[in-house]
Protein backbone atom coordinates (compact mmCIF):
# COMPACT_ATOMS: atom_id res chain seq x y z
CA UNK A 1 0.00 0.00 0.00
CA UNK A 2 3.00 2.44 0.59
CA UNK A 3 3.85 1.98 -2.89
CA UNK A 4 0.28 3.15 -4.08
CA UNK A 5 0.76 6.18 -1.76
CA UNK A 6 4.03 6.67 -3.18
CA UNK A 7 2.99 6.60 -6.73
CA UNK A 8 0.06 8.64 -6.15
CA UNK A 9 2.14 11.47 -5.32
CA UNK A 10 4.08 11.02 -8.27
CA UNK A 11 0.86 10.77 -10.49
CA UNK A 12 -0.98 14.37 -8.51
CA UNK A 13 0.07 16.36 -6.61
CA UNK A 14 -2.02 15.79 -2.98
CA UNK A 15 -2.90 19.36 -1.79
CA UNK A 16 -3.46 18.65 2.18
CA UNK A 17 -6.31 21.58 2.74
CA UNK A 18 -7.90 21.43 -0.41
CA UNK A 19 -8.28 17.56 0.18
CA UNK A 20 -9.63 17.56 3.48
CA UNK A 21 -12.62 20.35 2.64
CA UNK A 22 -13.32 17.64 0.67
CA UNK A 23 -13.80 14.89 2.27
CA UNK A 24 -15.39 17.40 4.69
CA UNK A 25 -18.23 17.95 2.01
CA UNK A 26 -18.35 14.79 0.53
CA UNK A 27 -18.85 12.88 4.04
CA UNK A 28 -22.03 15.10 4.77
CA UNK A 29 -25.41 13.43 3.38
CA UNK A 30 -28.50 15.74 2.23
CA UNK A 31 -31.12 15.11 4.80
CA UNK A 32 -33.60 13.32 3.24
CA UNK A 33 -36.56 15.99 4.21
CA UNK A 34 -34.99 18.30 1.92
CA UNK A 35 -34.20 15.90 -0.81
CA UNK A 36 -37.30 15.15 -0.80
CA UNK A 37 -38.70 18.82 -1.06
CA UNK A 38 -36.30 19.16 -3.68
CA UNK A 39 -37.74 16.62 -5.39
CA UNK A 40 -41.11 17.80 -5.02
CA UNK A 41 -40.66 21.06 -6.48
CA UNK A 42 -38.52 19.87 -8.77
CA UNK A 43 -41.74 17.76 -9.93
CA UNK A 44 -44.11 20.41 -8.93
CA UNK A 45 -42.50 22.97 -11.81
CA UNK A 46 -41.64 20.32 -14.40
CA UNK A 47 -45.65 18.95 -14.62
CA UNK A 48 -47.30 22.08 -15.23
CA UNK A 49 -44.33 23.27 -17.52
CA UNK A 50 -45.12 19.80 -19.50
CA UNK A 51 -48.76 20.51 -19.17
CA UNK A 52 -48.81 24.17 -20.72
CA UNK A 53 -46.69 22.79 -23.52
CA UNK A 54 -49.15 19.98 -24.49
CA UNK A 55 -51.87 22.72 -23.72
CA UNK A 56 -49.95 25.09 -26.21
CA UNK A 57 -49.36 22.64 -28.91
CA UNK A 58 -52.95 21.44 -28.97
CA UNK A 59 -55.34 21.89 -31.85
CA UNK A 60 -57.21 24.10 -30.29
CA UNK A 61 -54.38 26.33 -29.08
CA UNK A 62 -52.50 26.17 -32.39
CA UNK A 63 -56.16 26.83 -34.61
CA UNK A 64 -56.57 29.80 -31.79
CA UNK A 65 -53.37 31.35 -32.75
CA UNK A 66 -53.77 30.82 -36.97
CA UNK A 67 -57.12 32.41 -36.07
CA UNK A 68 -55.33 35.48 -34.38
CA UNK A 69 -53.21 35.74 -37.52
CA UNK A 70 -55.68 35.42 -39.94
CA UNK A 71 -57.83 38.23 -38.10
CA UNK A 72 -54.86 40.23 -38.20
CA UNK A 73 -54.08 39.95 -41.83
CA UNK A 74 -57.54 41.20 -41.97
CA UNK A 75 -57.68 44.16 -39.65
CA UNK A 76 -54.94 45.17 -41.49
CA UNK A 77 -56.03 44.99 -45.17
CA UNK A 78 -59.05 46.53 -43.54
CA UNK A 79 -57.13 49.56 -41.68
CA UNK A 80 -55.32 49.88 -45.91
CA UNK A 81 -59.00 49.98 -47.11
CA UNK A 82 -60.17 52.92 -44.73
CA UNK A 83 -56.97 54.83 -45.37
CA UNK A 84 -57.47 54.97 -49.17
CA UNK A 85 -61.10 55.57 -48.36
CA UNK A 86 -59.91 58.58 -45.89
CA UNK A 87 -57.84 60.12 -48.45
CA UNK A 88 -60.48 59.48 -51.66
CA UNK A 89 -62.88 61.16 -48.92
CA UNK A 90 -60.36 64.12 -48.37
CA UNK A 91 -59.89 64.24 -52.24
CA UNK A 92 -63.74 64.31 -52.48
CA UNK A 93 -64.32 67.05 -49.53
CA UNK A 94 -61.21 69.45 -51.19
CA UNK A 95 -63.19 69.29 -55.01
CA UNK A 96 -66.85 69.78 -53.59
CA UNK A 97 -65.28 72.86 -51.43
CA UNK A 98 -63.71 74.07 -54.96
CA UNK A 99 -67.25 73.38 -56.59
CA UNK A 100 -69.64 75.33 -54.03
CA UNK A 101 -66.94 77.83 -54.18
CA UNK A 102 -67.65 78.16 -58.44
CA UNK A 103 -71.38 77.77 -57.70
CA UNK A 104 -70.90 80.76 -55.40
CA UNK A 105 -69.22 82.87 -57.97
CA UNK A 106 -71.69 81.68 -60.37
CA UNK A 107 -74.63 83.00 -58.32
CA UNK A 108 -72.78 86.65 -58.21
CA UNK A 109 -72.38 87.00 -61.64
CA UNK A 110 -76.30 85.64 -62.35
CA UNK A 111 -77.15 88.09 -59.96
CA UNK A 112 -74.90 91.17 -61.92
CA UNK A 113 -76.03 89.67 -65.18
CA UNK A 114 -79.83 89.43 -64.06
CA UNK A 115 -79.58 92.99 -62.91
CA UNK A 116 -78.19 94.39 -65.77
CA UNK A 117 -80.70 92.43 -67.83
CA UNK A 118 -83.26 94.19 -65.29
CA UNK A 119 -81.55 97.88 -66.36
CA UNK A 120 -81.87 96.94 -70.02
CA UNK A 121 -85.46 95.99 -69.48
CA UNK A 122 -86.57 99.46 -68.10
CA UNK A 123 -84.97 101.31 -70.64
CA UNK A 124 -86.10 99.20 -73.88
CA UNK A 125 -89.47 100.08 -71.91
CA UNK A 126 -88.88 103.26 -71.86
CA UNK A 127 -87.91 103.50 -75.06
CA UNK A 128 -90.87 101.76 -76.45
CA UNK A 129 -93.15 104.28 -74.75
CA UNK A 130 -90.98 107.17 -76.65
CA UNK A 131 -91.48 105.63 -80.07
CA UNK A 132 -94.72 106.44 -80.61
CA UNK A 133 -94.42 110.08 -79.75
CA UNK A 134 -91.24 109.83 -81.89
CA UNK A 135 -93.49 108.11 -84.60
CA UNK A 136 -95.82 110.80 -84.40
CA UNK A 137 -92.72 113.89 -84.93
CA UNK A 138 -91.38 111.90 -87.62
CA UNK A 139 -94.56 111.71 -89.80
CA UNK A 140 -95.57 115.42 -88.83
CA UNK A 141 -92.01 116.54 -90.26
CA UNK A 142 -92.46 113.94 -93.18
CA UNK A 143 -95.85 115.63 -93.59
CA UNK A 144 -94.64 119.36 -93.45
CA UNK A 145 -91.93 118.26 -95.54
CA UNK A 146 -93.90 116.67 -98.63
CA UNK A 147 -96.22 120.31 -98.61
CA UNK A 148 -92.55 121.85 -98.47
CA UNK A 149 -91.29 119.65 -101.70
CA UNK A 150 -94.54 120.01 -102.93
CA UNK A 151 -94.42 123.75 -103.24
CA UNK A 152 -90.82 123.51 -104.47
CA UNK A 153 -92.20 121.25 -106.94
CA UNK A 154 -95.05 124.06 -108.07
CA UNK A 155 -92.75 126.90 -108.15
CA UNK A 156 -90.30 124.97 -110.40
CA UNK A 157 -92.74 123.78 -112.67
CA UNK A 158 -94.27 127.29 -112.63
CA UNK A 159 -90.68 128.64 -113.53
CA UNK A 160 -89.70 126.01 -116.41
CA UNK A 161 -93.31 126.67 -117.78
CA UNK A 162 -92.75 130.81 -117.93
CA UNK A 163 -89.14 129.78 -119.36
CA UNK A 164 -90.51 128.17 -122.05
CA UNK A 165 -93.19 130.81 -122.52
CA UNK A 166 -90.50 133.30 -123.07
CA UNK A 167 -88.36 131.16 -125.39
CA UNK A 168 -91.43 130.52 -127.45
CA UNK A 169 -92.35 133.91 -127.85
CA UNK A 170 -88.89 134.99 -129.31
Amino acid sequence: MDTEEDMSEFLMPIDKEKDSSESALCGRKLPLWLGLLLLLVAVGLLVPMIYFAVIANSKACVDGLQAQKECQEVNQHVQRQLTQAQELLNKKEAEAATCKQAVVTLRDSLKKEQARVEELQGELASLNQQLPDALTKERRKSEASAEDNGSVWFFMLLMCTFIICKCLKK
